[in-house]
């Protein structure tokens, strides 16, 4: 007796996926590259994280501590902060010194300036270090040895922060929560393996590249790979911009310590800021919130939480993040307003510019 089957036999090849057309892709890759609704997403998410970290505190004992807090101690916390930037353009005028691009140190601090007003005044469409880079290429007429001298400054300055904050974690680990301990090892690990990387990278392209075509974009990250590889083997240059490194590590622990001090949190040392300084600052990095803000004031939060010797209120911790929240808006600020009265060039030039 032949079965009969309630539904239609469908021929194999409809049920398979059909693959999008090639207008629906390229739809879906403006979609994923649009600016606004990278922007968008970002500070929704942003918001969110602020409005769950502001529910768990306390307002009214929120503002009576910023009420009681030491207005001058408050003023020698933006001059340290200065003075950290100071210290990065030193670091950066070494490194552009080693590609032979010699820039007045005044018109360095200005960029750095400027550069901070790039990552938090959006949206302009590019960040801090690609305007430093583009402006410093243009006057130096070298963008690879400009952008070269922008990675290293980073690359160099976690060196630094390296060399300070492993000896501390070794000496004072017993005054650190375990979980962050842990989580510091993990994290520079995950750096250094990925720091490794990009310079096997680097070192390797040239040779495997060779024979392959060479477009404008292609030429421009070839140039690039091969002045960072002649960077690493400046070690003198790589020294002096590692010690300007540590020495702004320090500048940001005293920055931190200030602002603590003006908000009465006397209990706890300056070598608490050192060692928990790099977490916060990983946490500007993650590309799913608008400059790191929401996450990096939980980050201190949390930290200040897992403290074992010391007692700091939530208020306290929150506060202090979000001083140095308007710190960096202060020479966000600043930074805005030299790019104004600079009247060179225009931000869209630097878009159409700089290789991405």
């Amino acid at each position: 007796m032949r079965m009969q089957f309630p539904i239609s036999l469908v021929p194999y090849e409809q049920h398979r996926t059909r693959r999008p057309s090639k207008q629906q892709r390229r739809h879906l890759q403006a979609l994923l590259g649009n600016k606004r609704l990278k922007f968008g997403l970002q500070l929704a998410c942003t918001i969110a994280l602020f409005a769950v970290l502001l529910r768990s505190v306390s307002w009214p004992l929120l503002l009576a501590k910023l009420h009681e807090a030491d207005a001058g101690l408050l003023l020698v916390g933006v001059v340290v902060g200065l003075s950290g930037v100071v210290v990065s353009a030193y670091q950066w005028q070494s490194l552009l010194s080693a590609e032979h691009i010699h820039i007045d140190l005044r018109r360095l601090v200005n960029l750095c300036l400027i550069g901070i007003a790039f990552n938090h005044f959006p949206p302009t469409g590019i960040g801090g270090d690609a305007a430093k880079a583009h402006y410093v290429g243009k006057e130096g007429n070298n963008h690879s040895g400009s952008t070269s001298a922008v990675i290293m400054s980073h690359v160099t300055g976690f060196w630094g922060m390296l060399l300070i904050l492993v000896p501390m974690v070794m000496i004072w680990h017993n005054s650190f929560n375990r979980v962050l301990i842990i989580s510091f090892t993990i994290s520079c690990l995950v750096m250094c393996l990925a720091l490794g990387g990009v310079f096997s990278l680097v070192t390797l392209l040239p040779r495997f590249t060779s024979d392959w075509p060479k477009g404008r974009a292609f030429t421009s990250v070839l140039k690039i790979s091969t002045t960072l590889r002649n960077s690493i083997a400046r070690p003198q240059a790589m020294r002096v911009a590692t010690l300007f490194g540590m020495l702004f590590h320090v500048t940001s622990a005293l920055n931190y310590y200030s602002l603590a001090n003006a908000l009465h949190i006397n209990t706890v040392p300056i070598i608490f800021y050192l060692v928990t300084i790099p977490f916060v600052s990983l946490a500007s990095f993650l590309p799913i919130l608008f400059n790191g803000f929401g996450l990096r004031e939980s980050a201190v939060v949390y930290i200040f939480s897992t403290l074992n010797y010391w007692h700091v209120s939530p208020e306290g911790s929150l506060l202090l993040a979000l001083l140095m929240d308007a710190e960096l808006l202060l020479f966000g600020l600043i930074g805005s307003c030299i790019y104004l009265a600079m009247g060179t060039w225009k931000i869209k030039a630097i878009e159409t510019n700089v290789p991405t």
